[in-house]
């Protein structure tokens, strides 16, 4: 059951690739395009083989159906490489790749026949002297498979520097991503070399951990590459969940110094009818409003203490003008409570780009230490000494 799943989810990515890349489409019209669809039926070829010999849908195939499918994954890697090398900055002619190619598989086909491995049964008996040649049979597939693999991924990764954040660079990586896998899919090939090591055999079917690792490195590379299509319908729902993370991430912040001061808050109204994204917006607006407020309730000492605190503490260097904040904050919200105010000096928050984006990932940092942080902690402790003997300026 497994493999049938995996094969008919190869099936399906195979055939909305095609679809994309047809010569008539716009993926089509973009270089290295063919190369693409060259890749498609190269591998859909093999895999509808496999599929074939796994399944036994008419009966046991003769083992050089899988000879056919290797030679048919060597020529799917090929185009891989011609593509990946059309869209680099400096493409180069493409023939080496073809050359290594045509080596790989005319050595695969000759180490084959030489082992005698082109047997009509499912389960091909090898003499103890062939051994050795069908083992060299699986190692020269399985190092031209890794090369390959990982020289599309590298030639692949110069092109998706150069490619502005967006859906094509997210896409590209996926087809990368599909690439790695796909190493681990050729190296499982090496169980094929202690079978036949150990039991003077091979199967002319593929087991369940290779046909789960093929429809994973298909299936992403498919997603990859058709991501432009279908990534547009999933933007607003990632957006969503992105702005509840970050909501979530600086909530706590928020609720101690609307706790302090309940009229930085806009009306529950007004944010339900905003959504997520406009109360995130309006949580970073109050929580700037709130520090600013406090500024006259910050203690003279507080950065000199907060400042000794971290060293004490052991705070990495990465976290240390977010936890000093975050002391000076929950310093300035016990002196607002104590009705304790101080004269308002030079210190000011930290300036960070002025965007949603950065001002919510910096307050997220912020309000990690202000919960979590044994400096800010300590710096909270002794801020309550000190007002434990100061009289209220509150009237």
């Amino acid at each position: 059951m497994i493999e049938i799943a995996a094969y008919l989810g190869c099936l399906l990515a195979i055939l909305v690739v095609c679809y994309r890349v047809r010569p008539g489409g716009a993926e089509g019209r973009v270089p290295g395009g063919r190369h693409i669809l060259g890749f498609a039926v190269s591998i859909a070829g093999a895999l509808g083989l496999d599929a074939w010999m796994t399944l036994e849908i008419d009966g046991p195939m003769p083992a050089i159906a899988g000879l056919v499918s290797d030679e048919l994954k060597v020529a799917a890697l090929a185009f891989l490489m011609l593509f990946a090398n059309s869209v680099r900055p400096e493409a180069v002619r493409g023939r080496r790749y073809v050359l290594c190619a045509a080596v790989t598989m005319v050595a695969c086909a000759v180490l084959f026949f030489a082992a005698g491995a082109d047997q009509t049964t499912a389960v091909v008996q090898l003499a103890p002297d062939r051994v050795g040649v069908f083992v060299a049979y699986d190692v020269v597939l399985i190092c031209y498979e890794v090369w390959g693999l990982l020289t599309f991924t590298t030639l692949l990764n110069e092109y998706a520097r150069l490619v502005e954040p967006g859906l094509l660079r997210t896409g590209l990586r996926l087809i990368m991503a599909g690439a790695l896998v796909g190493v681990l899919w050729s190296g499982w090939q090496f169980d094929d070399i202690r079978i036949a090591l150990s039991q003077h055999e091979n199967t002319t079917s593929e087991d369940e951990v290779s046909a789960v690792l093929a429809a994973c490195c298909v299936l992403v590379s498919a997603a990859g590459a058709t991501l432009s299509a279908w990534g547009p319908y999933l933007s607003p729902p990632l957006r969503w969940v992105g702005a509840q993370w970050r909501y979530a991430r600086i909530q706590p912040l928020w609720q101690a110094m609307h706790a302090a001061m309940p009229a930085i808050a806009l009306s529950t109204v007004a944010r339900q009818q905003g959504g997520v994204e406009f109360a995130l917006y309006r949580h970073v607006i109050e929580i700037r409003d709130a520090q600013l407020a406090l500024r006259g309730h910050i203690h003279p000492s507080v950065p000199e203490w907060a400042a000794d605190a971290v060293r004490r503490a052991g705070t990495h260097p990465s976290r240390r003008d977010a936890t000093i904040e975050a002391a000076t904050i929950a310093a300035a919200v016990l002196a607002h409570d104590a009705g304790v105010g101080y004269r308002v000096g030079d210190l000011a928050p930290r300036w960070v780009d002025p965007s949603v984006a950065a001002e919510t990932q910096w307050l997220a940092q912020v309000s990690r230490e202000f919960t979590r942080s044994k400096a800010v902690a300590s710096v909270r402790a002794r801020m309550a000494a000190e007002l434990s003997g100061v009289a209220s300026t509150r009237s």
